[in-house]
């Protein structure tokens, strides 16, 4: 079952919701069938160095800890969110990597995470990175008037057994990947969830696996399930070295 999760962040005058906005691509009136092409990421530990929620040691008993903090013990807790995130080193050479595709006109880049809005965008925003990504599907955080943010599920699924109750990661590229604009898709990911989306993947698209962490590990048992390509990489040096030959420009 999904809980609805609370970290105490700044007071406000109202509710803020944080959620999935609607960005524009670079996609023209000329594009047509099988044009562009779609690079998805996952966020933890693979744009970033660490999973943004044990940043706080946290996963289930956060609303406790935080809480009793705040309200016993006086710490501000709304200021170490944001602070936290923001710390969280870039894989490296990943900054690089996404600012190079961002100058090919037909490529779009999207984010793909169980993580929740608020921690993504607090953590692009402090890169000045937002601007490159035309979608980002992950959970809304809603930042209520007494200073509460809460972490809502972007949705309540039970048909994929490989992905949180909360977001089916191969449902979300598949949908993204209706109307068949893209000729391409790159799916760069670490976790085993992100072996549902990739899962999707066609001949011609291309999986990107980081080396060393939990889905790298499975792929013996796990990789004859992929139809596409399939790319190792530790870092976004070795990422860009081995991946940019295989686009389809």
């Amino acid at each position: 079952m999904w809980f609805i999760s609370k970290i105490v962040v700044p007071r406000s005058t109202g509710s803020r919701l944080w959620r999935c906005p609607s960005r524009q691509s670079q996609r023209g009136e000329g594009d047509h069938v099988g044009s562009r092409i779609l690079v998805a990421f996952d966020f933890d530990q693979t744009i970033i160095q660490q999973d943004s929620y044990l940043a706080f040691g946290w996963q289930t008993y956060i609303n406790f800890v935080l809480q009793l903090l705040h309200e016993k013990h006086k710490v501000d807790s709304s200021t170490s969110v944001g602070q936290q995130i923001r710390s969280i080193p870039a894989v490296p050479g990943m900054l690089h990597l996404m600012r190079r595709l961002n100058r090919t006109p037909t490529v779009d880049m999207c984010i793909i995470s169980d993580a929740n809005w608020f921690f993504i965008s607090e953590w692009l925003e402090s890169y000045g990175i937002s601007c490159l990504f035309t979608d980002i599907k992950t959970n809304a955080a809603c930042v209520q008037a007494d200073g509460m943010l809460l972490i809502l599920p972007y949705e309540d699924q039970i048909g994929c057994d490989l992905c949180t109750r909360n977001l089916c990661k191969g449902g979300v590229l598949q949908q993204m990947r209706r109307g068949e604009v893209y000729k391409q898709v790159i799916y760069v990911g670490d976790s085993c969830n992100d072996l549902c989306p990739m899962k999707s993947l066609r001949p011609g698209d291309v999986a990107c696996i980081r080396i060393g962490f939990e889905l790298h590990s499975k792929m013996v048992a796990h990789g004859k399930m992929l139809s596409c390509s399939v790319v190792g990489w530790r870092d976004g040096h070795e990422l860009e070295k081995r991946l940019l030959s295989r686009i389809a420009w």
